[in-house]
């Protein structure tokens, strides 16, 4: 799979996001949040991009080696992503800043990462 992450703000709709997107299926991983001064900046939620979101669906996170993300979910997040931990290994050619990324991850989640 050739994994994409990309950090992205979006003023016009109020929120920003990180997101994951293989490009062979389509398929969609979102974290995002809302600006400050939005009622629910405080709050993270995470989203295929085309389903309802699900706040909070992040139990832990981690970064292993140079480019794979892992994260763990609620079980409500787990039914819609189909597994309790997803993955992702973004791609070779990437163009993304890995360690830049990693860091807006951590912001808008607000959590620590695992070991």
């Amino acid at each position: 799979m050739a994994i994409i992450g990309s950090y992205e703000r979006h003023t016009d709709l109020g929120c920003e996001a990180v997101v994951f997107l293989d490009e062979e299926s389509d398929a969609c991983f979102q974290l995002q949040r809302d600006l400050p001064g939005s009622p629910r900046a405080g709050e993270y939620c995470i989203t295929t991009g085309a389903s309802a979101p699900v706040f909070a669906g992040v139990q832990a996170w981690r970064r292993v080696g140079a480019d794979r993300f892992e994260f763990a979910l609620v079980p409500q997040a787990a039914r819609l992503f189909g597994d309790e931990v997803v993955s992702f290994a973004l791609a070779a050619d990437s163009d993304t800043d890995i360690d830049e990324l990693a860091g807006h991850v951590e912001r808008l989640l607000g959590m620590d990462r695992l070991p």
